[in-house]
């Protein structure tokens, strides 16, 4: 089952026509990690890779599942003059890794398509025989498969792979090979004074907190058309949040508190406690700074008058409901204290460095005149912002 699989999947990168001339790799460098030898299983893949020049690509095996920021070792055997190659890897997301660009009509040669920023690379001596290849996922992964591909360099020059699953410019593509699905780690910064409330994201302890992208909600793809990013600190007090998002077109609607915001452009917080399905709490702020709060002691089911004592304040780059200008965007903070969080989800107080807690972020990006778009610090992977099951972890760090 395991070789139709592949020759399923792979059999789409299959390309068609006469090879077209070599296009130069890019000018990045990867320093050579330790290659072993050995000799293969059985249960390696059966397809094989012809490349110019003499040179086949066989028995392709792979670890059978990596982990998000795990070692992913790619086993192939390399025959005939391979004296003087050398062999790129890539591992890939497979909608990244896949992409391919032509210009100018059918027959046209390729547009070498830049690297994905997610993509690892390890560049090595090809030998003659089985090899062993290790390369390291970055974290977090939010595909559930990475895609691994094959360069031959003569020097800068591509060797072209001609036979077998292969892309039209060349690139040869070896396997899928599955990744466990993990939620977002985050570490929340210890704060030593509380941040000044004004939605301006300048205090020396924001800068220490690491911006987490935030990513479509359905996949974890990146949104790099209108990023955002969210950064998280507390102190004894409360939990911080701030998120910084760019948006040519700032706008909300709403004016009282509690209104719908969700449907409009809008910036939320669960805090769900554990990864159960009760006892969380769901917050939200406009681009205007008007805020809806809820408490749910059941799955969807709670109490949407309910009227916390947390905090939240909105800086706009921009002006706010002028779809005629341009906007640069806005940022926000909230300040939610342990107190409620404690009193409404699982967490126990007081809080200590180390503790772990399930939450996590959204944004409703809606364009003018386009499909609305759903954004995650963590993806839910379904179409449902109260889903826990893939909600970020959260840990307290320490001074």
């Amino acid at each position: 089952m395991r070789t139709r699989r592949a020759w399923a999947v792979l059999g789409l990168f299959v390309a068609c026509g006469d090879p077209t001339s070599p296009s130069p790799p890019s000018s990045e460098s990867f320093s050579s990690p330790v290659v072993q030898t050995g000799v293969l299983g059985s249960d390696a893949w059966s397809h094989a890779i012809q490349f110019e020049g003499g040179v086949k690509v066989d028995g392709v095996r792979t670890s059978p599942q990596v982990e998000p920021g795990g070692t992913l070792d790619v086993h192939l055997t390399a025959h005939g003059p391979v004296e003087g190659l050398t062999a790129r890897l890539t591992a890939w997301p497979p909608r990244a890794g896949s992409r391919q660009v032509a210009r100018g009509g059918v027959g046209a040669p390729p547009v070498e398509v830049p690297i994905d920023p997610r993509a690892r690379v390890q560049t090595v001596a090809l030998v003659a025989g089985p090899q062993s290849i290790p390369l390291v996922l970055p974290e977090p992964w939010h595909p559930r498969q990475v895609l691994l591909t094959l360069e031959l360099l003569e020097g800068s020059t591509r060797v072209r792979a001609y036979r077998g699953p292969r892309r039209e410019d060349g690139v040869a593509v070896l396997a899928l090979a599955d990744v466990a699905v993990r939620p977002v780690a985050v570490v929340a910064v210890s704060m030593p004074t509380p941040p000044q409330l004004d939605g301006r994201l300048d205090e020396p302890g924001w800068a220490r907190a690491r911006a987490h992208p935030m990513v479509h909600s359905l996949d974890g793809e990146p949104y790099d058309e209108r990023p955002g990013t969210v950064r998280w600190a507390w102190d004894p007090q409360a939990l911080y949040v701030a998120a910084q998002i760019e948006d040519p077109d700032v706008w909300s609607e709403y004016t009282r508190h509690d209104e719908p915001l969700w449907k409009q452009e809008v910036f939320e917080v669960f805090v769900f406690g554990d990864a159960g399905r009760r006892d969380y709490l769901e917050l939200q702020v406009s681009p205007r700074g008007i805020t809806f709060d809820a408490r749910f002691e059941q799955y969807r089911k709670g109490d949407e008058a309910w009227d916390g004592r947390w905090q939240a304040a909105v800086s706009l780059s921009g002006t706010l409901d002028d779809r005629r200008d341009r906007d640069q965007g806005w940022s926000v903070e909230l300040a939610i204290p342990w107190d409620e969080i404690c009193a409404h989800t699982e967490v126990t107080c007081p809080p200590r460095p180390g503790q772990t807690l399930v939450v996590n972020a959204f944004r409703f990006e809606r364009p003018h005149k386009r499909p609305p778009v759903g954004l995650a610090l963590s993806p839910p992977r379904v179409p449902d912002f109260h889903a826990p099951a893939n909600a970020a972890v959260l840990e307290l760090g320490g001074a």
